[in-house]
């Protein structure tokens, strides 16, 4: 487990800068655990934190009851070795092959050479790279620079993965196979991986939990599917209406609103277990009136499909006769 208590950074300078505030945070073993905000959050401050490349102001950082803070040298290396970590840009070593990158941390732990060939070639195996470890990096892709990233960091056999901002210099499709690799190697060797992103699709498809930061603090903590299909703070509710629609949420609603001035607009929450059911049928049948779906997605996450859709109602009278239907069903939904 890890559990941050009380932990505070403070960047000092010509302004002192207080990137992280006072966090409070469990994440449990085996977990893949997102955290999410927008630019200046902290949210890179925070994860740099855990294996001490950033030294933490106030407060400690438990990794199964040891406190990292307290650490200093040999036990400090020591303890970064059950810690691996990736990067938006890869950090690979140019001028050393594929296989040569990929042993390179068991090379800094003085492993003798045979061995750590062997479990370098292992891991290159494991991420799919058996054809390109006699390769350097400038002659791969992106998806494949970051899969000798992620072979690097696990050659150790860590306990922690930290991702800090993984995906987003590669494009969908890449990403979507990166996100497949870790949910792989979550499952497989049951690593705690720790995923700092500003992507909000990306959490929904891998994450178990996550926790929203805002100019340093954390402000929401829950499972993925809680926090999707029912958002405690604005700044949440933000994030995931723009992925629900593709566009800032404010600019949804002003566009929405000038496209359907009349009426109502709804926004619909449905769970895995409603996600496929016929209720937007039904509750027109029902209640005879007419429901134009404005926009609609379904994703899957770690615990099933997540639909999302935007209605709009022309009728200006009874809408809690609707929003009560729709409770009946176990569907949230919300005037916007």
């Amino acid at each position: 487990m890890i559990e941050f208590k009380n932990v505070s950074k403070t960047f000092d300078g010509k302004k002192k800068v207080e990137a992280v505030k006072n966090v409070n945070l469990k994440i449990n073993d085996g977990e893949i655990f997102g955290i999410v905000g927008y630019s200046g959050a902290g949210k890179s401050t925070l994860i740099r934190l855990v294996n001490q490349l950033e030294k933490v102001t106030e407060g400690s950082i438990l990794i199964d009851g040891v406190d990292v803070v307290k650490l200093k040298g040999k036990d400090l290396i020591k303890e970064r070795q059950n810690i691996g970590m990736i990067f938006q840009h890869f950090n690979l070593l140019w001028s050393k092959t594929v296989l040569e990158n990929i042993a390179f941390p068991l090379e800094i732990a003085h492993v003798d050479k045979k061995t750590r060939l062997e479990k370098a070639k292992a891991m290159a195996i494991e991420v799919g790279l058996e054809e390109k470890m006699n390769v350097y990096p400038s002659s791969l892709s992106g998806g494949q620079k970051q899969r000798v990233a992620i072979a690097r960091a696990l050659v150790l056999n860590p306990k922690i993965l930290l991702c800090d901002e993984a995906t987003s210099a590669l494009d969908p499709k890449t990403t979507e196979d990166i996100l497949d690799l870790l949910k792989k190697i979550n499952q497989k060797y049951h690593i705690t991986i720790l995923m700092i992103t500003h992507q909000m699709e990306t959490v929904q498809k891998i994450c178990h939990r996550l926790a929203v930061m805002a100019l340093g603090e954390v402000v929401e903590v829950n499972t993925v599917d809680n926090i999707f299909t029912d958002p405690k703070e604005e700044l949440t509710k933000q994030l995931i209406q723009t992925v629900d629609t593709g566009l800032d949420v404010k600019k949804m609603a002003t566009n929405l609103k000038e496209k359907y001035p009349d009426g109502h607009l709804l926004r619909i929450t449905f769970e895995n277990k409603n996600s496929e059911e016929p209720i937007l049928y039904e509750i027109i049948n029902k209640l005879n009136i007419p429901i134009n779906i404005v926009s609609a997605n379904i994703k899957n996450t770690q615990a099933g499909a997540l639909g999302v859709m935007y209605i709009h109602i022309k009728m200006r009278s009874d809408i809690g006769i609707v929003l009560e239907e729709f409770a009946k069903y176990g569907v949230k939904a919300e005037v916007i």
